[in-house]
């Protein structure tokens, strides 16, 4: 079941589901947090998702200092390139990181662009502000709920 697209988790899934959709190329995608952690995902069953998180924090680390050390600047995305296919990092507006897997046939130019469109899409579902809690779904508001029902 997909999250409502007025919450956070909902415009990730939507940001993902679009970006994954919008290439045949495109095996799986993700958005990850710095330290590794999968905030949300559209990864195909073979691709597991602690391993995905894991592996684009690494790579990420890797990258900025590689870019750092050899005076290149802040690191704007990571492109790796394998026998089978290509991984695919980027920054969502300094919130996460999207990650995506693509095949091996995948036009690198237009991955790049949909993952740009994609990416800033992820950094406005991050930046959004949160949608308020109410006052039932807090311990502390229950209290208040009943301590106002005794009052009356």
């Amino acid at each position: 079941m997909q999250p409502p697209s007025d919450t956070r988790s909902g415009r990730l899934a939507a940001a993902l589901d679009d970006f994954v959709r919008s290439s045949a190329d495109v095996v799986g995608a993700a958005v990850v947090s710095f330290d590794g952690l999968v905030m949300a995902s559209a990864l195909p069953t073979d691709l597991e998702e602690d391993r995905v998180g894991a592996m684009s924090a690494a790579l990420l680390s890797l990258g900025e200092q590689a870019a750092m050390g050899l005076g290149r600047g802040q690191l704007n995305q990571v492109f790796v390139e394998g026998e089978h296919g290509f991984v695919f990092l980027m920054s969502a507006k300094d919130q996460a990181v999207l990650a995506a897997v693509a095949d091996r046939h995948a036009k690198i130019g237009f991955m790049l662009f949909e993952m740009r469109r994609a990416a800033e899409r992820v950094g406005d579902a991050l930046t959004a502000p949160k949608e308020p809690t109410p006052d039932h779904a807090t311990p502390f508001g229950l209290f208040r709920e009943l301590d106002d029902a005794q009052l009356r």
